[in-house]
């Protein structure tokens, strides 16, 4: 892990998403993972990306409901840590995530663009980030 953060733009992390049929999401989760633990010192769960996505797959994706929500958590702690007003999101998250099995897994790119929204703000607000604007 290097420390830079990627800004990502929430409509290519969408348009990704659907392009690839949901497979940019494991590297994107990766990365958000990556990044969460620099900034916050622990992944969201407090476990490895690998774990939990195996737990993802094990649990036909129930557990991503359980890793939304504390990604959701954990960026809502780091926007108040550096003074940023916004909407808790993991109400928004969460019921994403459970329409997802309706949907066919299509809410779940609303919700990582979502999160990569609130991640760049943080990183904006960040006094000392170490930032790259990344390809998207």
């Amino acid at each position: 892990m290097n420390g830079t953060i990627e800004r990502r733009d929430p409509g290519m992390v969408l348009l990704i998403s659907f392009v690839t049929c949901g497979l940019y999401l494991i590297y994107w989760y990766w990365k958000m993972y990556e990044e969460l633990e620099s900034l916050a010192g622990v992944s969201p769960t407090g476990n490895s990306f690998v774990l939990d996505f195996m737990l993802v797959i094990v649990t036909c994706s129930l557990w991503g409901i359980w890793v939304d929500y504390k990604i959701s958590m954990q960026l809502n702690e780091l926007q108040s840590e550096r003074g940023i007003l916004a909407p808790d999101s993991t109400t928004i998250a969460v019921g994403l995530d459970a329409l997802a099995y309706i949907s066919g897994f299509v809410c779940n790119y609303i919700t990582s663009a979502i999160h990569q929204d609130q991640l760049n703000k943080v990183v904006k607000a960040a006094p000392t980030s170490n930032t790259s604007p990344g390809p998207f």
